[in-house]
């Protein structure tokens, strides 16, 4: 298992080299700080969608393929959601306490997941990551932002119901949703007259992981680090530990092929999404835990994505 831990943390090393390359290029301000933003946008709005359009556009979806991805990460999705909830309230935490570590345990980077299937299984696996973010990103932002609509008192707050209808505005105009349902269309016409689409699209995508890597880095602040020790460890444990485990026995009940389980694996065990902190302060969350959470889960990513990946392979 050593041996192996060493072979796979090698073959994912340039994920986390990237992420703190992009870290002291921020501190050193080059580029310029105002580069990370306009980077932002450029990654957000056109090269994460090629990627994704790219992938999903040449993936042939079936019923099963979709019940079987669906259900590893529901599954995964209902147990941490319930575990933080209830954890939360019987350690007397707030709704902005226990909701940063709802975001913490439940949410992924799927930026960070997508560039580790892709070091070790190349194109496949970046297909398969794809199919996955694909029935990810919608249902984690329902779930999940729901739930902080519907307990957190924010300045000027609307009604909940209409709190709840914004957010499916926001998913329909998320560039990744649409992104991934212009591929599905082109997967079931015939795509081979749309090779000058595949082609862009492909360039487009291979800039977009390392990009992304390095501005992942850029928005970590050590400095913004505020300890507070058990909501973290929470949050952390179900993440990094209770989800992948989760993930793993229910592809595996399901029969899904070896490189499916450790896609899947791979996607429940990556740190929480660095957008985790934007909506705790966008919905009126602990702001400082969720920081905490997302720099720590990071740090620990490091190690316990390996550790995990060499146990089950």
């Amino acid at each position: 298992m050593l041996s192996n831990f060493f072979q796979i943390f090698l073959l994912i090393s340039p994920v986390f080299i990237l992420i703190i390359l992009g870290n002291i290029l921020r501190r050193v301000g080059v580029p310029d700080i105002s580069f990370w933003d306009v980077n932002d946008k450029l990654v957000y709005w056109v090269l994460i969608p090629s990627l994704l359009f790219h992938h999903i556009s040449q993936i042939h979806l079936s019923s099963s393929m979709i019940y079987s991805y669906g259900v590893v990460i529901l599954s995964g999705l209902f147990i941490v959601t319930i575990v933080s909830v209830l954890m939360g309230k019987l350690l007397g935490y707030s709704a902005e306490s226990w909701s940063s570590i709802l975001q913490g345990a439940a949410r992924h980077n799927a930026f960070i997941a997508l560039a580790i299937a892709g070091s070790l299984f190349g194109n496949e696996g970046l297909a398969i990551g794809a199919v996955f973010m694909l029935l990810y990103v919608p249902s984690i932002n329902i779930v999940v932002i729901s739930i902080m609509v519907s307990n957190l008192k924010q300045p000027g707050k609307a009604d909940t119901t209409k709190g709840i209808a914004n957010i499916f505005i926001e998913l329909i105009k998320n560039p990744f949703i649409l992104a991934m349902i212009a591929g599905l269309f082109v997967s079931i016409i015939e795509s081979d007259k749309l090779i000058i689409i595949h082609e862009t699209s492909g360039l487009l995508g291979s800039a977009a992981l390392p990009i992304m890597l390095l501005t992942i880095g850029a928005k970590i602040k050590v400095r913004d680090l505020a300890l507070k020790i058990t909501p973290i460890i929470i949050s952390n444990s179900l993440k990094l530990i209770g989800f992948p485990l989760i993930a793993y026995f229910v592809a595996t009940f399901l029969g899904l092929s070896q490189l499916e389980v450790v896609v899947a694996v791979i996607f429940a065990s990556v740190p929480t999404a660095a957008s985790s902190h934007a909506l705790a302060k966008q919905f009126g969350g602990d702001e400082q835990l969720m920081t905490s959470i997302v720099t720590t889960q990071v740090a620990l990513s490091f190690i316990t994505i390996p550790v995990i990946l060499a146990v089950i392979t």
